[in-house]
């Protein structure tokens, strides 16, 4: 406990003189955190108290929460003998369902306004496990002190991103929070595990169609570097070539164009003049299920640039 409060005791004094001094350096401070004490100052969070939003309109039975659920009551089975919140966040930071392995936890949990239907954006809250983890995009442990809000210093948390496996996107944050005294390394690596569980469950809760598609994009994004867009009636995955191909208008034309291509055929080599100018090449398939369409799979080249350029297609 000794060296709790002397760490504790070390961060307040740091966190001080962040706020008198905001270009100092703080050689004692991880720098994950000391980057979300400087994004919390400017952001203009207020070090003294919690300020959050409670948002009454989300969707708390959604397909995320159902995926999720399990792996939650795994984790609060896990961890029952100490007092510990098992919190699963949209990718807003907004609260959907919290579990706890005892009443004090959630009592605490309840005054912080972590609870489900509230924020805990980094933006509003400062540094903490599920607004830190949206802003940096890791996996994070914020212990006692590190938190920038001086209201949260005698919890810990670990969170991890939720990523859908298609897409790469964070979808959702998953948080274990408890006293700072029962801190501990392992809260981190067992929050990880279970996120990845959640991303490993949003990928086999699909439809036959989903499912095919996922499956034929995922092929053919193996065996080349182009941009592959795929295209469902409701899905839309693309690679990172393909995201960084086209900017948003032209991605938007492209995308209409492969569904309407989805009624010709079962294989596909078509070029289409985009709104910025740029000529693209769509080469790829029809993806059947069933006896239906599920989608359509296809490698992207440029064939014009807007400057009338040419470029390898």
């Amino acid at each position: 406990m000794g060296d709790l409060l002397a760490r504790r005791r070390e961060l307040v004094s740091a966190r001080a003189e962040l706020l008198d001094r905001p270009d100092v350096a703080l050689p004692g401070v991880p720098g994950h955190v000391v980057a979300s004490w400087r994004r919390s100052i400017a952001g203009g969070v207020d070090p003294a108290m919690i300020v959050n939003r409670f948002h009454p309109d989300l969707d708390t039975g959604s397909r995320l929460v159902r995926c999720a659920r399990p792996v939650m009551e795994q984790l609060v089975e896990q961890v029952a003998g100490i007092g510990v919140c098992v919190a699963l966040t949209d990718h807003r930071a907004r609260l959907l369902v919290r579990l706890d392995t005892d009443a004090v936890i959630a009592r605490s949990a309840d005054v912080n306004a972590f609870a489900a239907g509230f924020g805990y954006a980094e933006g509003a809250v400062g540094t903490n496990g599920v607004g830190t983890v949206l802003e940096s995009g890791l996996p994070v442990h914020i212990v006692g002190a590190e938190h920038f809000v001086e209201q949260l210093h005698d919890y810990a948390c670990a969170g991890a991103p939720v990523r859908d496996p298609a897409t790469g996107r964070i979808e959702a944050v998953l948080d274990l929070s408890c006293r700072a005294e029962h801190s501990s390394p392992l809260l981190l690596s067992l929050v990880r595990s279970a996120a990845a569980r959640i991303s490993d469950a949003l990928l086999h809760d699909r439809d036959p169609a989903q499912q095919a598609l996922f499956d034929a994009y995922a092929r053919t994004e193996s065996r080349t570097r182009r941009a592959v867009l795929a295209v469902g009636r409701r899905t839309v995955l693309a690679n990172t070539a393909m995201q960084t191909l086209l900017d948003a208008g032209d991605h938007a034309a492209l995308t209409d164009h492969a569904r309407f291509l989805l009624l010709r055929g079962p294989g596909v080599d078509d070029r289409v003049d985009l709104p910025s100018g740029t000529r693209a090449r769509l080469r790829g398939a029809v993806v059947p299920v069933g006896g239906s369409v599920a989608g359509l799979v296809a490698v992207v080249t440029l064939l014009r640039e807007p400057d009338g350029g040419g470029s390898a297609g």
